[in-house]
């Protein structure tokens, strides 16, 4: 199981309960599913944002010599 896996497993567990405790509480589950498909876009946009991010960076130039220290 790769880490990606393991992060989505463990938020979507943190979703579930916290969906659990909002129904136990009284929330109408018409306000759940709305605040969890906002949550859900939200994090969608900036996954997509830092993947631009990433696309734009140029990579970094590496020196054409690097300096050397001369024994005396």
């Amino acid at each position: 199981m790769t880490n990606e896996e393991r992060k989505r497993k463990k938020a979507v567990k943190k979703i579930e309960i916290a969906v659990r405790k909002a129904v136990n509480k009284g929330v109408s589950k018409e306000v759940v599913e709305d605040t969890v498909g906002q949550a859900i876009g939200k994090a969608t946009e900036k996954v997509a944002a830092k993947k631009e991010a990433v696309k734009k960076t140029p990579a970094k130039e590496t020196p054409a010599k690097k300096a050397v220290a001369k024994p005396i």
